[in-house]
């Protein structure tokens, strides 16, 4: 089953913060949810959807699909994923190890592992071992508004919206603070801070947000590859540690867990080499005794690979949505919510269900024909 071409589609989609739509203009500076959806298609016609990492970045990741990744792939079997997902790595080693490199290779990955599940005709979860039965459990991921008004009227809603546990983005206490005085002690509250702290920073605001009792906390610290400084932070006040999101590949998971720096680990399959290098962050997890708790604020077939390798957990988790509402879907709402609180992978061939081609024609910033 050779690879016959890989085209690129860049999306951007507007979307809805809230009743106001009002946020920071510092978080992810953007009011539109960027996309690079890489499609491959084979000589006997099947065709795989990849997703790579492209939040602010998306023109410089879907050049280097098509100038770096392309020229090496065509002609290749698609069903060699992981021998491909090596070479690219070894292939591309000199351009960077992570970045917009690994997120490239990512979405190629992501693509083929779509591509192969159509052609035998089962979901990827199928092909990675598991019956597909289990039920993740959802927590919202809430935008950045440092406005400790608007913060409690999200929390509210996530709430509403059936969500168990709940995560902020804030770095303001009062923001903070009014989040758990609502919820009361026992809900399980997170805070991702987006590394804005010195070490010595990051342990004074630990202190201060020791009442709080966070379920865990998120990079508190700059930069985010300093695992030594995290793990001192996690020994010297007992906060439990997540972080991840910006590793790639198992060899930095791997000098993660090596300096204790973490509780949760959180693996992004549009950014740390696919859906091949997540199954090895997946054992490299078990056999730390970390749980692995998912990096997937996405709306594309990222978020659907993540679905389909949460079917393989040892030990179930909890997977993330971001509570913001796009303007149009690439997949029917019930695959992008929760039901009562939990994720369950579609059970489709591949990643389970194909984008809306409607809804790339409407919203794709290239020229590349749909």
């Amino acid at each position: 089953m050779k690879i016959a071409n890989i085209e690129v589609y860049e999306l951007e989609i507007p979307f809805n913060l809230g009743p106001d739509n009002l946020a920071s203009k510092n978080f992810l500076k953007t009011t539109g949810l960027d996309f690079c959806l890489v499609k491959i298609e084979s000589e006997n016609g099947h065709i795989g959807w990849g997703d790579a990492f492209a939040y602010n970045c998306r023109q410089s990741v879907a050049q280097a699909v098509l100038h770096m990744l392309k020229p090496r792939l065509i002609g290749r079997d698609a069903r060699d994923i992981c021998r491909i997902n090596h070479d690219l790595q070894k292939d591309l080693h000199m351009f960077g190890r992570y970045g917009i490199t690994m997120f490239a290779i990512s979405g190629v990955d992501i693509a083929l592992w779509d591509l192969v599940g159509k052609n035998e005709g089962v979901p990827i979860y199928q092909l990675l071992g598991s019956v597909g039965n289990k039920r993740i459990p959802a927590y919202a991921s809430l935008w950045r508004y440092e406005d400790p008004d608007l913060v409690l009227e999200r929390v509210k809603a996530a709430q509403l919206s059936g969500y168990s546990s709940i995560k902020l983005h804030e770095i303001g206490i009062s923001e903070v603070q009014v989040a758990r005085d609502f919820l009361g002690q026992d809900f399980p509250l997170m805070l991702d801070t987006n590394c804005p702290w010195s070490p010595q920073e990051a342990k004074e605001m630990v202190r201060v947000f020791e009442d709080i009792n966070l379920y865990w906390l998120e990079e508190p610290i700059y930069p985010p590859e300093d695992f030594k400084a995290l793990a001192r932070l996690r020994r010297d006040t007992g906060v439990k540690i997540a972080s991840g999101e910006h590793a790639c590949t198992a060899f930095q998971f791997r000098e993660i867990f090596d300096n204790n720096a973490v509780d949760f680990a959180q693996p992004s399959v549009t950014k740390v080499g696919g859906i091949s290098e997540f199954r090895k962050i997946v054992v490299l997890c078990e056999l730390a005794g970390i749980q692995i708790m998912p990096h997937s604020p996405y709306f594309g077939p990222g978020f659907l690979a993540t679905l389909q390798l949460s079917q393989t957990f040892p030990n179930l988790g909890l997977l993330e949505r971001f509570f913001i509402e796009p303007e149009a879907n690439l997949y029917p709402k019930d695959v992008l919510n929760p039901v009562n609180g939990v994720f369950c992978a579609p059970n489709g061939p591949g990643l389970g269900v194909d984008p809306d081609l409607d809804v790339i024609k409407t919203y794709k910033k290239n020229n590349t024909k749909v």
